[in-house]
């Protein structure tokens, strides 16, 4: 068994880890979000950390344009990116936090739960007054709150625990609750928030919000 880490999570599989292959649609929603973010930030002062890099389908839309790009995915593919090839959570421990904190563009495009990666990089990279970041979610939970079942992640940012009733119809009010930690964590506030959602049926949502550093 695995030794728990500090921040509550351990590293085994879990639903959403793998990436899956995305509509021509959904890629278009996800590239459009993200050219928002990078024009958010501005590419020239854009560092981003890519947590589910894939084959780099988003590097090559639009990731390329930043100043800086660093992915992370457990499969290595023999391209020109810098990237971290492990558990990606592994990573978000790893780095240093003076290292975190040169990164100002999140991309979690996980599929599945994104809330346990949320919630590891929000406790470590938190927002000076002012300053600006960007986070992208893949918010994939739908299909197992329809099960019944809340991922870890997302239990951890909204204290409802595992059997609680109605998760599948307080979706949307839940990972509301879940930005909300997430940002206390970071010390910011929402400033802009744009979402689409997937094809019908399959509950995922693609969200990009830009925060922004209150202190305290």
């Amino acid at each position: 068994m695995p030794t728990r880490p500090r921040d509550g999570f351990s590293s085994t599989l879990f639903p959403g880890d793998r990436k899956r292959n995305t509509t021509p649609a959904a890629r278009q929603a996800k590239a459009e979000l993200r050219e928002m973010a990078l024009a958010a930030i501005g590419a020239d002062k854009a560092h981003v950390l890519d947590l589910f890099a894939g084959d780099g389908e988003m590097y090559r839309a639009v990731w390329h344009k930043a100043a800086e790009y660093v992915g992370c995915d457990k499969v290595w593919y023999r391209d020109s990116r810098t990237a971290f090839v492990c558990d990606n959570r592994r990573a978000l421990r790893a780095i240093p936090e003076v290292r975190l904190k040169e990164f100002n563009i999140f991309d979690l495009d996980a599929h599945g739960s994104p809330w346990e990666q949320a919630a590891i990089l929000a406790q470590r990279r938190q927002l000076d007054p002012g300053e600006r970041a960007a986070m992208l979610l893949t918010e994939g939970s739908g299909l197992a709150l329809n099960m019944g079942h809340i991922p870890t992640g997302l239990q951890f940012l909204t204290r409802v625990k595992e059997g609680a009733v109605g998760g599948a119809g307080a979706h949307d009010e839940l990972v509301d609750m879940a930005i909300s930690t997430t940002c206390r964590f970071m010390r910011a506030s929402v400033e802009k928030r744009w979402q689409a959602k997937g094809r019908k049926g399959s509950a995922l949502r693609y969200i990009t919000l830009v925060l922004k550093g209150i202190g305290g």
